[in-house]
């Protein structure tokens, strides 16, 4: 017979087993929630727009895209966050400028549905690139709820290399934030906006 005493005993029971259940458990939870296919950057030039009046530029510069290509599980994710990291070299930096710079900033994701090509991206400016130097690596940290559901890198490692230097904020700009933002908009999932 089912009583409240031993239903109270079944939960402890259950409980206690998830205590000791091992990480390795969760980790592949997590793997089935989300899974990171590739992370990599590369130099892009910003999309021409066709516009009546106005003056046109005289110069393409490169911008910095980090792209990550990603799988999901579930039928909806009500939000996800990407968080990037960015190493550039400066091979001959000036003066009190360090010669490895690393960046981070962050793209949140709402309303994200299943799929087999999701798209994340993120931009380093022009000018940021041509201060900073060339490309080193990159990596990301893809969380949702609070819980890490994966990370990469490129090149691939098992450390996570950005913990070792100090990373500089307010450079990373999301796809929303560049000239980027209307090309191939169905391709990439629902930017959240900043808090105000």
């Amino acid at each position: 017979m089912i009583t409240h005493r031993n239903i109270r005993y079944l939960g402890i029971a259950f409980f206690t087993l998830l205590l000791m259940a091992p990480p390795e458990l969760f980790a592949q939870q997590e793997r089935d929630v989300l899974r990171i296919r590739r992370v990599e950057g590369d130099l892009v030039r910003a999309p021409q727009y066709q516009v009546t009046g106005g003056t046109r530029t005289q110069r393409q510069r490169q911008w910095l895209q980090v792209r990550t290509e990603f799988e999901t599980a579930p039928e909806w994710i009500d939000e996800i966050t990407f968080t990037y990291y960015i190493v550039l070299r400066n091979r001959r930096p000036p003066e009190g400028e360090a010669e490895y710079n690393l960046f981070r900033g962050e793209s949140t994701y709402v309303n994200v549905a299943r799929t087999r090509t999701g798209q994340s991206t993120v931009f380093l400016h022009p000018s940021t690139v041509e201060r900073y130097g060339d490309l080193e690596r990159v990596g990301v940290v893809v969380s949702s709820q609070g819980r890490v559901l994966g990370m990469a890198s490129n090149p691939s490692s098992d450390q996570r290399w950005w913990e070792q230097l100090p990373p500089r904020s307010g450079f990373v700009l999301t796809r929303m934030q560049t000239p980027f933002a209307m090309v191939n908009f169905d391709d990439f999932e629902a930017v959240k906006p900043p808090e105000r």
